[in-house]
Parts: C-alpha cells; structure tokens; sequence
C-alpha cells in the first residue's frame, strides 16, 4: 500500500525492480502503480493467498471461528511490518534525508506472501510431505513452496506470478536449496530451505543483481553436522523486517489466541511477564507493569497488553549495516531487535510450543492431518486420474520424480477443508456429494 510515493528512491535500483519474464500483457498495461504496487496487487488478488482463508496457523481451523488462520497471521504480519518499516523511514538516519526510504508496498507485499506455500494441516502437513517427497530423493518444506508457488505455479506456469527480484528476495528466508542443507540421516523434519533443486535456475536469476562476494555471503551455509541439517545464515534486509514481525506475531497473537481459549494460564504468563519486567525499554516495561496490574478489568487489560506489546516491540528494532562495503542495499543492511527483546520474544513463543503445539489437542489434530496427506499422496501418485485435468495434462509417462512433485504441489495447495473433503471422497463410506470437491 503507498503511503508516499517515492520516485526517485536511491534505496533501491534497476535491478531491484527487475522480474525473471516480465509478460507482454504486464507491459502493455498502463497504471500510476510502481512496480512493488503490482506485486502488491498481484499477491493479494491471488488464489492462494486466498486459500490461506482455510489454512491452520497454530489451531486447527475446525476448532472454532475466533483464533487466527493462516491468512489472519498474514495479514497481522504484513501490518507489524509496516508498522517497522514506517517508523524506520521516520526515525533511522539512513532513511531520514528523504531520498533514501524503505518501500511499503515491497514491504506489505512480501509479508503477505510469505506463508503461502504451507500446506494443510500446520507443520505435521509439512512434515508428512517430506516423507513422501523422501522415497523420491526429494523434499518439500513450506518456505520453498512459497518461492515455487511465486516463480511457476501460482498464475502462469510459466512466470508464476513474477514478481520484481527484490520481492522475491524479501521471502527468501533460507536462500539455499534444499540438496545442500539436508541431512539423510534426519528424516523427522525437513531442512528449513527457501529453494527445491527443481526452481535453482530462477534463484540463479535472483542472484544475478549481486557481485560474487555478496552471493558467496547471501548463500553461506553451516558446516555439517551430525543428526542435523545445515543452516542459512543471511537474509536481505527487507526479510529480516518480515522475519521480526512474524515473530512478533507469532508472540503476541498467537500467544493471545492461545490465552483467550484457555490453553495457556494467566499464571503461566505472569511468570514470564515478571521475569521480564525490569526491561530497559519504557514502552514494553509499562506493557509488562499493566498486565500486573490487579486493579484493572481483565478483559480490556488482555486485549490492551498484546496491542502496546506489539507497538513496544516495534520501536525497539534498529537497522545494522551488517556490510558497509556491499554495493546492494538489499544485503548491507539488516533489521534487529535488542538482546532484552529477543529474550522476552523467545520465552512468549516457548508458552506457544509448550502450552499449544505440543498440547495433546494440537498434536492430535496435526496427527491425523499428516496421515490424510500422506494417504492422498499415495492415492494420487498411484492413480493421475484422481487429479484435476490441468494437472493431469502434466503427467510424466517416464519420471515418478516428476510425478511426485506434481502430486506435492497440488496437496500442498489444498485448504485444510478440500484435504479433508478429499480424503472423505476417497475413503469414507459417505464418500460425500459429487461437487465437493
């Protein structure tokens, strides 16, 4: 969404607003837009950004019609993160000469964009397609579905919906390819990657606006380790503005989803928030101070503690310029939060994994989710016509490789509800209507 309009913005350059195809249509098309406000519109008008309607965040959205879906996240972490971006351009030196400012349109655009390739059913979804994708020498993890999703298979096959590079780089979380983090000893869980082996030639395009020492640091990666897989370690300066206010949210509102449903106790939360209470910032210690506060009324003291928990939290990040010899913007810089923050951040998620995602409620939910993707794999995979005719033309006579990943995209882009109806269709004896699915 523009706020100002910046036309002559330094902080960015030619190939920041580049896109891999660039469609004739999109040419030919006349607007006021800029090119992060296409990719703004392109998102948001998108079929999956709308199926995150019917996505689990944290509980499952059969469960009640209060807690966030995967789309609510979305949307609450495209507006932490403009609220970062704003205040930055407001406040940090780098961006207060007016000439240099952080997009807002980029910004909101990735943020929104950046869970559209998980699949049904949270992390077990993703979890239970990996496994499948594992007999075939392959993987599936939700952050490289995304990157899929926007460079091939959402829109056109062939473009995706082509966003600018600088879009694409701002949801590259793990900007390495999966063949290079896994592990084939851990089978568990998938590397945490922003790239399949099948998308590197698009990747390679990405890295093309970057000299060869800021690839080599864009791409770094850990050395092996024993029973675990490798790790990115950078990211682009705009995705560690997303990667914050995803925390954040995940912090706040989840963690407020969570409270609301009674799966986390008052006490439990008290003790974190006294344990924290003597930080130095004046904004999340009051936050902190007012839950505390037995004199006021609950309901209005809850809602009223994530809102200025949020907003403190905000004002605490800061920009680093992580590379003052690097020419891209997009690398020198890199969004943090304080080492008291980051402690705080981390002990409210803790209350979310403990108290929420490894609760029996959640586990057995995510459970079943991850036994009906992994039966739907096996039907469809056995079976092409079980597939809708667009994907059916894709069929490969000679590669199950090619196959798999045609069955993985296609599951991995079910809501939780059509994965549900589906799996009734196949296997129940109800079988449900012709039109269901």
């Amino acid at each position: 969404m523009i706020l100002t309009n910046h036309p002559n913005n330094r902080f960015y350059n030619d190939t920041d607003l580049e896109r891999h195809i660039n469609t004739e249509n999109a040419k030919q098309r006349i607007s006021i837009r800029d090119g992060f406000e296409r990719d703004f519109g392109r998102v948001i008008h998108s079929a999956a950004f709308r199926r995150l309607q019917s996505k689990t965040q944290v509980i499952g959205i059969s469960e009640g019609d209060f807690h966030r879906t995967r789309l609510t996240h979305s949307l609450e972490v495209s507006q932490i993160a403009r609220g970062i971006a704003t205040t930055l351009n407001e406040k940090n030196n780098i961006f207060t000469d007016g000439d240099s400012k952080i997009d807002i349109s980029l910004i909101e655009a990735a943020a929104l964009a950046h869970d559209l390739g998980h699949p049904p059913f949270g992390h077990q979804g993703e979890r239970a397609l990996n496994q499948c994708m594992s007999v075939f020498d392959l993987n599936f993890e939700g952050n490289a579905h995304t990157f899929r999703l926007l460079t091939s298979r959402e829109g056109d096959r062939e473009a995706g919906l082509d966003l600018t590079r600088a879009s694409l780089l701002s949801i590259l979380k793990y900007p390495a390819s999966m063949k290079q983090l896994n592990n084939l000893e851990v089978t568990s869980k998938p590397p945490k990657s922003s790239i399949f082996e099948e998308d590197e030639p698009v990747f390679d395009w990405v890295l093309e606006a970057f000299t060869l020492e800021e690839q080599a640091y864009f791409t770094k990666i850990s050395d092996p380790i024993p029973e675990k897989h490798r790790k990115t370690f950078n990211k682009t300066f705009e995705c560690s503005i997303i990667e914050l206010a995803d925390d954040i949210a995940y912090a706040t509102y989840d963690l407020e989803d969570a409270f609301k449903l009674h799966l986390i106790k008052r006490e439990d939360l008290c003790e974190v928030v006294k344990r924290h209470k003597q930080i130095p910032s004046k904004r999340i210690a009051e936050a902190l101070r007012s839950f505390l506060d037995v004199s006021s009324d609950r309901d209005k003291q809850t809602k009223r503690f994530f809102a200025d928990l949020v907003s403190g939290l905000i004002h605490e990040i800061t920009v680093k310029d992580a590379q003052p010899n690097f020419a891209s913007n997009r690398l020198r810089y890199k969004a943090v939060i304080g080492e008291e923050a980051t402690e705080l951040l981390e002990d409210l998620k803790k209350l979310v994994v403990d108290h929420v995602i490894f609760s029996q409620k959640v586990q057995t939910f995510e459970w079943r989710g991850g036994k009906i993707i992994e039966k739907l794999f096996d039907a469809m995979l056995n079976d092409r016509h079980l597939l809708p005719e667009g994907e059916k033309a894709n069929w490969s006579k000679t590669s199950n490789r090619l196959n798999a990943r045609l069955v993985c995209d296609y599951i991995a882009g079910m809501t939780d509800t059509y994965a549900l109806k589906m799996y009734s269709r196949l296997y129940e004896s109800a079988g449900g209507k012709l039109f269901d699915i």
